[in-house]
């Protein structure tokens, strides 16, 4: 008897992620577009459009240098206040606005998953590399003031560990990617949880080296503090541009580890219950 052949074939239960993978290749077209729809939509109808790329974080970082550098005084450890809250501001942002926006993908998009297949996850990927697009055009802007206070003023210098960044940004967005997927697939059945999510995220970045550097932590709470995976994060940036500063590349390892565990977990979660997901939103 000869097995007959079927273009669709639906089995019980997820697919493990390495056959999830060369799916996600075949669907390579719709994550472009995609992309692009996220990063039309965003500024469309807007006064001044994508220029709010440069004045958000310029505008917030001229709160944070009135308020925390002028109005409350934070010590920034010898790094210029402008550039400290720049370099902040600018990391927190691409965090949050990934973990926010990954965190909804069933939420905002159930209209389209309720109508057609095509492998869940295209969403929450194409909302991280839209927040990576910009995420590295107002890093640009970082660099450029970066240079231009170091040519005016000078006594700014780095070295080949600034190499080190862009893993440091992709351990970022593991993090804030994982965070969000593990969310995503219970906060549209249970919608307190976006709420609570909403308020400790708020919260996470006042225990976060945001607006203030990690050595401002007194001493009896420095070694919790750093079991916080952004602050070794956060910290090793900041080193790296501001070299006079020294730090522990040991201090990572706890931070990598955890990105790791959660990120895969996260995956794990997502696809398991993304069916299941569907009958609730």
């Amino acid at each position: 008897m000869v097995k007959e052949q079927w273009d669709w074939e639906i089995r019980p239960g997820a697919e493990p992620i390495f056959k999830t993978i060369p799916e996600l290749f075949r669907y390579k077209d719709l994550l472009n577009s995609l992309i692009k729809k996220e990063l039309t939509a965003s500024y469309q109808q807007s006064i001044i459009g994508v220029a709010w790329l440069f004045f958000q974080p310029l505008l917030t970082t001229i709160f944070y240098f009135i308020v925390f550098g002028r109005i409350v005084k934070v010590d920034t450890g010898g790094i210029p206040p402008l550039l400290f809250y720049m370099l902040g501001s600018i990391l927190w942002s691409f965090f949050n606005d990934c973990l926010v926006g990954t965190m909804y993908t069933f939420m905002h998009q159930a209209h389209i998953f309720q109508k057609i297949y095509f492998p869940r996850l295209i969403v929450p990927l194409a909302i991280v590399i839209n927040h990576s697009i910009r995420f590295s055009i107002q890093f640009l802007l970082f660099l450029f003031v970066y240079f231009g206070w170091s040519f005016i003023y000078g006594g700014l210098s780095i070295s080949f560990s600034i190499l080190l960044i862009p893993f440091l940004f992709l351990q970022l967005l593991m993090l804030a990617m994982g965070i969000g997927l593990f969310i995503s697939v219970f906060i549209s059945k249970y919608r307190d949880i976006e709420f609570v999510v909403q308020f400790l995220v708020r919260l996470f970045m006042f225990v976060s080296p945001v607006i203030y550097p990690a050595s401002m932590v007194p001493k009896e709470y420095q070694t919790i503090y750093w079991l916080n995976p952004l602050t070794p994060i956060f910290e090793i940036i900041r080193s790296l541009f501001f070299i006079h500063q020294s730090f522990e590349v040991s201090r990572l390892m706890p931070s990598i580890i955890f990105t790791l565990v959660i990120f895969s977990y996260g995956l794990v979660v997502f696809q398991k219950r993304e069916k299941i997901v569907m009958d609730v939103v």
